[in-house]
């Protein structure tokens, strides 16, 4: 029997709200959520602008004691975004199978620590762990103090998965994805396939990310990536547009709750939508670049397609990966075309990071929840930002204001830095 996976709960913290509600009010009447970077002193640095949460405040009270102390930023997100998920779902989780529940998420390091620890960044331990390896690694832990140790426990990509197996008592797979900007999306579609086989009945899946460091706009702005619109901060993030100069960091959590359609029918539950389709693939092109001729995304988008038995001339929506870079677009603008041909300027396309700016490992998530809303709703969401047409993005972006429009069909996009690409796809549910 084909076992079918819906969408029942909904959490999300993001630059434009601290929940789904408010997140999908920015959304559709098309604010931003970018301004001066607040976590640390970027005065000097040449990017000072970012997508941050604003006015964070988690109950720590509600935190399993073991994770408490080294759930840093991006965790307390992910824990926060899972409680308003798993409320939304109505679930009681008391009730059910602790084993047929599990965790799939698309996590990332604690970044916010290099500049609380600058002796673990000292050039001289650099180089011995470098030279000497794992021996002086550990030597160097060894040593550390306890605030180093936390650090080290931080680091850990998979502490989110564990902190919500602890939290909320969920013995079912446990799963962790680190694929850059797809993370999330990966672990979506793990969690997909895990129900789809049987192995639970219920996945808490999604993504976490908190990359807003000295380190992350150091390094991102070296590798020539970033806006540098500082003077303009919610300007700054303009996909498909001309004159767009590079994404904005962004920081958010996305947690959905996946069930199988029965178990959610057996409960009375409200579905947002039903995961149909997934897809992946890797570019197998260059390390940073993304191929002109949209290669890999295609195949992501027509796995997907495949996946959930859906026809091309379906689709009538994609929220895009749509970073705002000048290959990254063009790139995804190609590979939709080389999927829906024809059909393709039909489809309405929108970037929600334009309002967001990039949430890295987490973006896949936020954007699966604001698809699920589009879905839901009947509401396209804009590209903002959107003034001057690039010859050679020349689809139907959206641009400025959003859409009322029926979305049978959805697929959200999230083409990973380094080729490694994940594609979702949505219908709406209709009780049949």
């Amino acid at each position: 029997m084909h076992r079918r996976v819906v969408i029942t709960g909904m959490g999300a913290i993001t630059p434009l709200g601290n929940d789904l509600a408010t997140t999908w009010e920015g959304i559709i009447n098309g604010r931003s959520g970018v301004g001066e970077i607040t976590i640390f002193d970027a005065s000097k640095f040449p990017v000072r602008i970012a997508g941050e949460v604003k006015g964070f405040s988690p109950d720590l009270s509600t935190i399993h004691p073991a994770i408490r102390n080294v759930a840093g930023r991006s965790v307390l997100l992910c824990l926060e975004a899972a409680k308003m998920a798993i409320s939304d779902a109505g679930i009681d989780l008391e009730r059910e199978d602790p084993r047929l529940i599990g965790v799939s998420l698309g996590g990332d390091e604690e970044y916010q620590e290099f500049s609380m620890m600058p002796e673990l960044y000292d050039m001289t331990y650099a180089y011995r762990a470098f030279v000497h390896g794992l021996h002086a690694y550990c030597e160097l832990l060894q040593h550390a103090t306890p605030l180093a140790k936390l650090w080290a426990l931080r680091k850990k990509t998979d502490i989110g998965t564990k902190a919500l197996s602890l939290t909320f008592n969920l013995q079912g797979p446990s799963e962790t994805s680190h694929t850059a900007c797809s993370s999330s999306g990966h672990a979506l579609g793990k969690a997909k396939r895990l129900i789809e086989h049987g192995e639970c009945d219920v996945m808490i899946a999604g993504g976490h990310c908190s990359m807003i460091s000295e380190f992350s706009i150091a390094g991102f702005f070296l590798l020539g990536t970033l806006s540098t619109r500082n003077d303009e901060p919610q300007r700054a993030s303009r996909p498909f547009d001309l004159n767009r100069d590079g994404f904005v960091m962004g920081e958010g959590a996305g947690i959905v709750v996946l069930e199988e359609l029965e178990h959610a029918r057996r409960r009375g539950a409200r579905i947002y939508a039903e995961l149909a389709g997934y897809g992946s693939s890797s570019n197998a092109y260059r390390l940073t670049d993304t191929p002109p001729d949209g290669r890999g995304g295609d195949i992501a988008m027509r796995r997907a397609l495949e996946d959930g038995r859906i026809n091309y001339h379906e689709v009538s929506y994609i929220n895009a990966h749509g970073t705002g870079t000048l290959l990254n677009d063009r790139s995804e603008t190609r590979s939709i075309k080389n999927i829906f041909k024809d059909h393709a300027p039909a489809i309405p396309i929108s970037s929600s990071k334009s309002m967001l700016g990039h949430l890295v490992c987490s973006s896949s998530a936020v954007e699966l929840i604001i698809t699920a809303m589009a879905v839901a709703h009947d509401i396209i969401p804009p590209t903002i930002n959107y003034e001057t047409p690039d010859p050679q993005c020349d689809l139907d972006y959206v641009p400025n204001t959003s859409r009322e429009q029926r979305v049978d069909v959805a697929l959200s996009n999230s083409f990973a830095f380094g080729g490694q690409n994940a594609t979702l796809a949505l219908r709406k549910f209709t009780g049949s």
